[in-house]
């Protein structure tokens, strides 16, 4: 059992022993702060008499002292537990029953009150029928110490429960909101996959259609290649993280394809730098960029497209530079027209928050694009890299 499911859980076991451990520190209050410099040491003043002690015992003035001690906790949980669980929760809920339920909360506090000056009446005369008094004190010697348990320890241990429950009410609270919003960013992280799905293959089909049509040879390969791509989409791409092996392959069966597409007429360089064992990515950072550069560049290009692709991976972080001719000048004319570019921006804006770079730059003969995210390593959960803060942020 640890900390957490102690505090927290609802299971009847684990809040039992979390209100018997509150009962236990109080009574222990009631003794170290109230009883103990009543009775066996006057003012903690180890120098005045110790009629108590004297007069009992050691033992058995401790036993006087753990009794009542026990007898105040029973009457003051009594207290608590009657205005924690049975008026506030009137005072809070919507029937705006105030005036009956602050009657009944004064009729209440005045019974526990006098069961209080009952236990003082009931301690007092067992202390003279013993012979520690001569006789029954009179109210003079009875009220300062009943009325100190009204005007002190009331308040603090009604305090010290509301500020218990208010607290573990407000951190419960928090997380259920903080849980919320993370269902809330996976929701949108799975549509946006979900868009760059049927983006990217009504690309695909409409190539496979055209060479079916036109009798190429070339379209059982990209059958295989686009039937690999839907393997990848429908048994990987369900996880946050994917392995970047996995990933780097799906970006090399993508570009294969386009090469067939564009034949001899195309200039493709596309070069990895680095070693990609044992680390993940999110799934499907990368095609939106490509789809762009073919899609808006080499498509749009009569004579001599071209693509420069250069992954590096160095210290855990892919650094991506793509490269592509284009024939308009006005570069963010086409930036707007791509739906991948707009949610690939929105998914770095959710799982890397301040943790990425991206510079998209155009000049009159090619679009550019630079990308630095992380990478992490399979053994580390790279789903806490959302912290609880920018949860919040984000929502």
């Amino acid at each position: 059992m640890n900390l957490y499911e102690f505090v927290f859980s609802n299971h009847r076991s684990q809040r039992f022993k979390r209100h018997m451990l509150f009962c236990t520190a109080w009574c222990i209050y009631l003794i170290v702060t109230y009883l103990i410099p009543t009775n066996w040491v006057p003012g903690w003043n180890f120098g005045k008499p110790t009629p108590h002690i004297d007069a009992y015992g050691i033992s058995l003035a401790s036993l006087r002292i753990i009794t009542a001690a026990i007898l105040l906790t029973v009457v003051h949980m009594a207290l608590v537990y009657g205005i924690i669980y049975y008026f506030l929760p009137r005072y809070i809920s919507k029937q705006n029953k105030w005036i009956q339920t602050t009657i009944l909360l004064i009729v209440f506090i005045c019974f526990i009150s006098f069961i209080n000056y009952f236990n003082f009446i009931l301690s007092f005369y067992l202390d003279t029928r013993v012979g520690f008094f001569n006789s029954m004190p009179d109210i003079n010697f009875i009220l300062p110490r009943w009325s100190r348990q009204i005007l002190f320890n009331y308040p603090t241990i009604v305090g010290f429960a509301l500020a218990i429950k208010l607290l573990k009410k407000w951190h419960l609270k928090q997380r259920e909101t903080a849980e919320v919003a993370r269902e809330k960013i996976s929701a949108e992280l799975q549509l946006l996959k979900a868009q760059v799905h049927p983006h990217f293959l009504f690309n695909t089909l409409n190539n496979i259609y055209s060479f079916i049509i036109n009798d190429s040879p070339a379209a059982p390969v990209v059958l295989k290649k686009l039937s690999a791509l839907l393997h990848y989409f429908i048994y990987d791409c369900s996880q946050s993280f994917v392995k970047l092996e996995k990933e780097l392959k799906m970006v090399k069966d993508y570009i294969d394809l386009e090469k067939i597409r564009y034949g001899e007429n195309f200039n493709m360089n596309f070069q990895i730098t680095g070693s990609a064992d044992n680390q993940l990515i999110a799934p499907l950072f990368l095609i939106p960029f490509l789809e762009n550069s073919f899609k808006h560049g080499a498509s749009q290009m009569l004579t001599h497209p071209w693509i420069n692709i250069n992954i590096t991976i160095h210290d855990e972080e892919l650094f991506l530079k793509l490269y592509n001719s284009q024939p308009l000048p006005a570069g963010e004319q086409v930036i707007k027209k791509g739906l991948g570019l707009k949610n690939v921006k929105k998914r770095l804006a959710i799982l890397y928050p301040e943790n990425h770079s991206l510079k998209i730059t155009n000049d009159i003969m090619s679009f550019n694009v630079e990308l630095k995210i992380p990478l992490f390593h399979s053994d580390v959960r790279p789903n806490k890299l959302i912290t609880e803060q920018q949860v919040y942020e984000l929502v």
